[in-house]
C-alpha cells in the first residue's frame, strides 16, 4: 500500500510547463555545498515560509468542502490510446473485480453527487473486461466506452481544471540484522498500543495511542521515536545507516529491506503514527537551501549531509510509518487490500475517488534512458484503476502513479510530477 496507505506522497517540486523541460531531473547531489555539520536547520527560521510549516501541511479543516467530482459528456472523453499491455490492464481489472465481490450487495459509493452500489460497481467493471478482452481497435473501443458509460472528470480545486499526477514504488535500501556504529537507526513494527482511529472517535487523525487520561492522542512524532520512546518494546526489526533511506521507505509505503547480495526481505505497511505529512523537500527549496530536483537525488542529498543534520532535517516531518516484515516473493498491497499491479494502480483520496474506480488517466511520463537518467517526458494516455491511498494526497487533483520495483522504476517514479487529465468510467 502506498504507506502502503502511505502514498504517503511526497510533494517535489518539478517544472511548472513540461513543455520547457528544463534539466531539473537531471540535478546531481555534487552541485551542492553541503552545510558544516554544526549548522543548525533552524536557520531556516529565517526563511517566512518555514514560520507556516506546521500549518501548511497539516491535516486539512474537515470542514472545508472539496470541489466534487464532476459529470461530463460522454463525447468529451479523449481519445484512448493506452500505452501499456492488455495483460496488465485485465490484471488490474480483475483485482476491482475481487474487491467488489468482497462487498455486500448494498454498501455504496459516491462520486461527485451520485451513488453506487457494489452490484453497479461490479457490472461496471465486468462490462470493461468484457470489452477489453476482445481484440477491438481503438477506435471501436472508444465508440463503446462513450456509449455504455457515465463518464465523470475529476479536477483540483485551484481552477487549473487537472489533476497532478506523480509516482511512487517498492523502495530498496540496505540495512543490517543487528546495529552497527554505521547501521543504527532502526525500522520498526507496529507498537502494541497503536490504534486505528474511526469516524466516531470525532479526532483528525489516522492513528493514535490512549494516553495515561484515557484520551486518544496522536502516537510518538518521528522526533520522540528517534529519541528513544519506542526503545525497550523490541519492535526493532533491521537497521539503517540513514534516516532518510527510513524516510523514502516510508513515503513509498513498502520496500526491499536488502542485506547486501541476495539476501533480503520485504516490508509492508502496517500503521502510522498519526501525525501529518510535511514535505523537509519543499521547504527546502522553497526557502531556497536546495534546487528543484526528483525525490531519489533529494534523498541522496539528505542522506551526503553530515548525520546529525540530517537527522534534524529528516525529523522536520513528524509522521512515522511502521512495517511488517513480508516473504521475499510478496507484492506489494495497497490501502485496498489487494496487490497493487505496476503502471495501473493509482493512489487516490478515498472520498472524492473511492477504492474499485477504473478510470483513464492522460498526462506525460519521465522516461529514463541507459544510463539511468531522465532523457524525455512523453505523453501517455492509459486505464487506471483506484487501488491505494497516502497521507499527503488529498482532494480529487491528486493522483501517484505505482511504478513497480528496480531501478528504471526508481528514477522515472522520482521524476514523476506532471499536470494532466483523469475521467472515471461508471456504466450506465
Amino acid at each position: 500500500m502506498k504507506f502502503l496507505f502511505i502514498s504517503v506522497f511526497v510533494f517535489f517540486p518539478g517544472p511548472s510547463h513540461l513543455s520547457a523541460q528544463e534539466n531539473w531531473f537531471l540535478t546531481s547531489q555534487n552541485n551542492f555545498k553541503i552545510p558544516y555539520a554544526e549548522q543548525s536547520i533552524y536557520k531556516l527560521q529565517t526563511c517566512p515560509k518555514f514560520n507556516d510549516f506546521k500549518s501548511l501541511y497539516s491535516y486539512p479543516d474537515k470542514s472545508v468542502k472539496l470541489k466534487n467530482v464532476s459529470l461530463i459528456n460522454s463525447d468529451n472523453l479523449p481519445l484512448f490510446e493506452d500505452d501499456m499491455d492488455k495483460k496488465s490492464l485485465i490484471s488490474a481489472l480483475k483485482t476491482n473485480l475481487d474487491y467488489w465481490n468482497g462487498k455486500a450487495d448494498s454498501s455504496k459509493i459516491t462520486i461527485g453527487t451520485d451513488d453506487y452500489t457494489a452490484v453497479q460497481m461490479r457490472e461496471t467493471t465486468k462490462k470493461l473486461l468484457e470489452i477489453f478482452s476482445k481484440n477491438l481497435n481503438t477506435a471501436e473501443i472508444n465508440n463503446l466506452l462513450k456509449k455504455n458509460f457515465k463518464i465523470y472528470r475529476s479536477v483540483a480545486d485551484d481552477n487549473s481544471n487537472s489533476v497532478i499526477i506523480t509516482g511512487y514504488y517498492e523502495a530498496q535500501i540496505s540495512v543490517k540484522a543487528a546495529p552497527t556504529e554505521k547501521y543504527k537507526y532502526p525500522i520498526h513494527l507496529k507498537p502494541r498500543d497503536l490504534i486505528k482511529t474511526s469516524p466516531d472517535m470525532n479526532v483528525n487523525f489516522d492513528y493514535g495511542r490512549i494516553d495515561e487520561n484515557g484520551n486518544i492522542i496522536k502516537h510518538y512524532s518521528r522526533k520522540e521515536i528517534r529519541s528513544g520512546k519506542l526503545d525497550g518494546q523490541n519492535l526493532e526489526i533491521v537497521w539503517s545507516a540513514h534516516p532518510a533511506e527510513i524516510m523514502l521507505l516510508q513515503i513509498q509505503g513498502s520496500g526491499i529491506l536488502s542485506f547486501g547480495e541476495s539476501d533480503f526481505v520485504k516490508a509492508g505497511f502496517n500503521g502510522a503514527n498519526g501525525w501529518p505529512f510535511k514535505s523537509v523537500q519543499r521547504i527546502l527549496t522553497e526557502c531556497g537551501e536546495i534546487p528543484a530536483m526528483n525525490f531519489s537525488s533529494f534523498i541522496a542529498y539528505l542522506s551526503a549531509q553530515p548525520q546529525a543534520r540530517e537527522l534534524r532535517l529528516v525529523n522536520l516531518n513528524p509522521r512515522y510509518i511502521f512495517f511488517k516484515v513480508n516473504p521475499p516473493d510478496s507484492q506489494p498491497y495497497g490501502a485496498m487490500g489487494k496487490a497493487l499491479i505496476p503502471g495501473r494502480s493509482i493512489a487516490v483520496d478515498p472520498k472524492p475517488l473511492p477504492f474499485g474506480l477504473t478510470a483513464i488517466l492522460k498526462s506525460k511520463k519521465p522516461i529514463a534512458g541507459e544510463n539511468e537518467t531522465i532523457t524525455e517526458f512523453k505523453n501517455f494516455t492509459r486505464m487506471v484503476t483506484s487501488q491505494d491511498t497516502g497521507s499527503a494526497i488529498r482532494g480529487p487533483g491528486r493522483v501517484d502513479l505505482f511504478w513497480g520495483a528496480g531501478k528504471k522504476a526508481k528514477i522515472e517514479a522520482s521524476s514523476m510530477k506532471a499536470p494532466g487529465e483523469l475521467y472515471l468510467l461508471i456504466l450506465r
